[in-house]
């Protein structure tokens, strides 16, 4: 048996002979095993021999099973090949192809992820968590109550859905939020989106109007201070439910919403077909890159690894009335308002800018309101500790709105100011947040989630301390 075990060792094994001597096949020549047992049956006897050839078909047979079982492999590793560019969907079972962004099929990566390996089906959740503790300090009247009020609040804590259905092209956002009143949960965003092939994008569902406001624009989880602006609070349009056409390339992005008005999607407003307050509202959006990079007008922060970015924006909202139902109020609620805005970053610093004016074209109403805002912050520590300060003026023109919700105001001006900083952990994704805002007059419309609450006329406004806690996974 000792021939065989050399065979079996290497095709190029030494020859064991009676006499002891060996003879090594050269490296360059592959000798078959079978053969070279042959060869050696001329050293031995015939019951060697015959015990030999034996071993000889039993190697042969060995060798071709193997050969059977590669021709298998190759043959079902082809038609797995085949049924992945013919447009099935594999699943976890499956490799990623090489060109994917990720080797697996479920994980994290800027959220938790389920996917097929063709990325025709997606499924991405993401929470966001805002803890925060106000307190709010106004000059009331003798009588009028606790001129003080803090607590803690659970502003936010959405779950957000987002992925791919049939294609990448064709996506959904979905976010669930609870209301800080109720804690009902509800709706609060909802959209269908498709990429054409030409760069089209569509937009259709309820969600908050990326046309009018860079704010509104910018997501909450993102900006600068604890919430948005008062100016925002003020002329915003809002979530609102409609379809939304864009188009962007290099250098401008123009953005054209087609809706049921403003506000038409918040939450606690009727929202069935025949239930809103216009007839038709329509806004379109400008906005210029002039440097840097698209993914900066995300946020308002000037990061260590951004270059200089500059960017100009300008917003155009009309809506129409409803006209001849039952609240005749609604009648009142044509009105067009206009905003431009500039931002600026660079190094840690950046710089924002923004004027907004509201107008009633309501038979008989004359009311003209005008806000405008300026924030700048500098990165002390870069990607860490972020002051930044805020200034506001808001000018009611006499009223708190326009259309059937105004109201009568005998302190139409509105100065604000508001000092912070921010201490990013891991940048929006795990942050803390401490802003002093004061209002140095009587604040006529209050904003609850921002801590400012409604003064009594004439008094000498408020201050109000925020502080905030955010996790973004």
């Amino acid at each position: 048996m000792g021939v065989v075990v050399a065979v079996l060792t290497s095709p190029t094994a030494i020859r064991a002979s009676p006499a002891g001597r060996s003879d090594v096949a050269p490296r360059d020549v592959v000798l078959d095993p079978a053969d070279s047992v042959a060869a050696d049956l001329s050293d031995f006897g015939e019951a060697e021999a015959a015990e030999a050839t034996d071993e000889a078909d039993s190697l042969r047979a060995v060798l071709r099973r193997l050969e059977q079982l590669e021709q298998s492999v190759a043959a079902s590793d082809a038609r797995r090949a085949e049924s992945v560019s013919g447009g099935a969907a594999p699943f976890c079972a499956d490799v990623a192809p090489a060109e994917s962004d990720c080797a697996q099929c479920a994980g994290y990566d800027g959220g938790f992820y389920v996917r097929t390996t063709d990325g025709n089906f997606s499924l991405k959740a993401n929470c966001l968590i805002q803890m925060r503790y106000i307190a709010d300090w106004r000059d009331l009247a003798p009588g009028d109550g606790d001129g003080g009020e803090a607590g803690f609040a659970l502003a936010r804590a959405p779950l957000i859905f987002s992925g791919a259905v049939l294609s990448p092209q064709l996506t959904y956002w979905l976010i669930l939020q609870a209301s800080r009143s109720s804690g009902n949960d509800y709706v609060e965003e909802c959209r269908i989106n498709y990429e054409f092939e030409n760069g089209l994008y569509l937009q259709f569902g309820r969600f908050r109007d990326p046309t009018f406001m860079r704010e509104l624009d910018v997501s909450y989880a993102r900006q600068m201070g604890v919430e948005r602006s008062y100016q925002y609070a003020v002329f915003s349009t809002g979530v609102q439910e409609g379809l939304c056409l864009s188009k962007q390339n290099d250098f401008l992005r123009v953005m054209t919403y087609f809706t049921d008005g403003r506000g038409s999607g918040n939450a606690g407003v009727a929202k069935d077909f025949f239930e809103d307050a216009s007839d038709f509202a329509v806004s379109t959006g400008f906005d210029w890159k002039l440097a840097g990079d698209w993914t900066q007008y995300g946020d308002f922060a000037s990061w260590a690894d951004e270059p200089f970015a500059a960017f100009l924006g300008a917003d155009l909202h009309y809506e129409a009335p409803e006209s001849g139902d039952s609240s005749p109020g609604n009648d009142l609620n044509e009105f067009f308002e206009w905003t431009v805005d500039a931002s600026l970053e660079r190094a840690g610093w950046m710089a924002f800018g923004s004027f907004v004016q509201r107008k009633s074209l309501a038979v008989g109403e004359e009311i003209v309101q005008n806000g405008a805002q300026a924030l700048t912050a500098y990165q002390i520590i870069p990607d860490t500790l972020e002051p930044f300060f805020r200034y506001e003026y808001i000018d009611f023109g006499g009223f708190t709105n326009v259309g059937a919700a105004r109201t009568a105001v005998a302190d139409s001006s509105v100065n604000l100011v508001s000092a912070g900083a921010n201490w990013y952990f891991k940048r929006h994704a795990a942050k803390a947040t401490v802003e002093v805002v004061h209002a140095m007059d009587a604040i006529p419309v209050a904003v609850s989630s921002a801590g400012l609450l409604l003064d009594a006329s004439a008094r000498n406004g408020q201050t109000v301390l925020r502080t905030q806690m955010q996790l973004l996974f």
